[in-house]
């Protein structure tokens, strides 16, 4: 077996951790996940990120020697040049975290960690949707919203490292507060807790009997999946949701105005659900909002990976970085 012939991803969550191990050709030979647990602290984790990683050299019958690099994509604020969290909002025993030389003292090979949803651009601008472009921008909506960037061919991280914070856009200066402290964001306007709440709302007051006969009105309950069953059933779900896509697209417009991309890609687990929903209502929005002249160039698709994106990216930057 030729040597240096594979790389392993790491996609690091909030509730979970994923694993994968790749090969030359780019393709997923093995994969394992657990469960983030951040009550255990540091050593915990990282017990945890090395056994998964063991776990799917095994699976893949590959040793280290086999291996051309690690690379992990983590939420939060990351300096990729040092291969350091400096601050994870969802694991805080994270921040000022050295991974990078955690990961290459373990495994002997070189490390390259990322911020998560930079990762995922840049998975759908190596394998994905985006392959190919080379002025990308990119929305994922899930509980919150993050943003990613390639300019030039190249993913922009800006000066401190966090550029493309797209969920903190505001859109309503007295709108609901944000979790990032500020009011009327993005997130705090779009993202799946918001929906939630507010399809809540229609449940409690008789107007979805779908969805408040699947969920009630308990917002924890209110996954995509349910949310994407209630849009079928209950026209005012359907309704609000397509309301939530126009606003989406009111901050596509100020983004493309802003970077005049060629290609916005859409991912998450909210555009997995309810991209057949959310897509074309957003585009209207970033029409109506956006520059004609540069509008009318931009290209809205769905991300194509799905889970896997951040793992086959970390995977393709831990042999591009090298």
């Amino acid at each position: 077996m030729a040597k240096k012939n594979f790389r392993i991803g790491l996609d690091i969550g909030g509730t979970k951790i994923l694993a994968g191990a790749v090969n030359a050709a780019g393709r997923l030979v093995a994969s394992a996940k657990a469960r983030t647990v951040i009550d255990e602290g540091e050593r915990y984790f990282f017990n945890t990120v090395t056994e998964l990683v063991r776990h799917v050299m095994d699976e893949a019958e590959i040793s280290a020697g086999d291996i051309a690099g690690i690379g992990a994509g983590c939420p939060g604020v990351i300096n990729a040049d040092d291969n350091i969290v400096v601050h994870s909002p969802n694991i805080p025993f994270l921040d000022g975290y050295p991974l990078g030389r955690r990961l290459e003292k373990e495994f002997g090979v070189k490390a390259a960690v990322e911020n998560d949803v930079n990762m995922g651009l840049y998975g759908e601008y190596c394998f994905g949707a985006a392959k190919g472009r080379r002025y990308v921008a990119g929305f994922f909506l899930g509980t919150g919203i993050g943003g990613a960037l390639i300019l030039d061919g190249k993913l922009y991280r800006g000066f401190s490292g966090a550029a493309g914070e797209f969920g903190h856009i505001c859109l309503e200066c007295n709108g609901p507060a944000c979790g990032c402290g500020n009011r009327g964001c993005l997130e705090a306007l779009v993202a799946r807790l918001a929906v939630s709440g507010e399809a809540a709302v229609l449940a409690a007051r008789g107007k979805a009997p779908a969805l408040l006969a699947k969920a009630g009105t308990d917002l924890r309950a209110m996954k995509s999946g349910v949310l994407a069953k209630a849009v079928q059933a209950d026209a005012e779900v359907r309704e609000l949701v397509k309301f939530k896509a126009r606003q989406l697209g009111l901050a596509m417009g100020t983004v493309v105005n802003i970077i005049d991309p060629e290609m916005i890609v859409l991912g998450g687990g909210m555009i997995e659900a309810l991209g057949d929903v959310i897509l074309p209502e957003a585009v209207k929005g970033m029409k109506a909002h956006a520059l004609s002249v540069l509008a009318k160039n931009v290209q809205v698709v769905p991300a194509k990976l799905g889970d896997l994106a951040t793992v086959m990216s970390a995977a393709r930057m831990a042999e591009d970085r090298k």
